[in-house]
């Protein structure tokens, strides 16, 4: 995820305006825009404060890569989306057919 879509989605989860996120930082309205259409992009601890203004708290972490599910993908991107809809319509009734036998196993 982008600074930009993490500074919109805490604005816009605070209920407040650009203009009031920056009163709330110190800065003008003008900065919050530009780092919302990503046209600059704001240190770590600077995305930080604008996401604490927002009342909320930006958290971090590392994890192990995932790369298991990258051949699933490709396979899908060489499909066309009538080809897709038809292996998720596949896919959906083999598993509606298993349904029953987990619901009971589950019991």
């Amino acid at each position: 995820m982008l600074s930009a879509d993490l500074i919109y989605m805490a604005r816009r989860r605070a209920g407040v305006t650009q203009a009031e996120l920056g009163r709330r930082i110190g800065l003008p309205q003008s900065q919050i825009s530009r780092w919302e259409r990503g046209r600059v992009e704001p240190s770590l601890e600077t995305l930080r404060r604008l996401v604490r203004a927002c009342g909320l708290e930006l958290t971090l972490g590392l994890a192990n890569g995932d790369d298991s599910y990258d051949a699933f993908i490709e396979r899908a991107l060489d499909l066309t989306p009538a080809e897709r809809v038809t292996d998720a319509v596949r896919r959906a009734n083999a598993l509606a057919k298993l349904r029953p036998a987990i619901e009971a196993a589950r019991g």
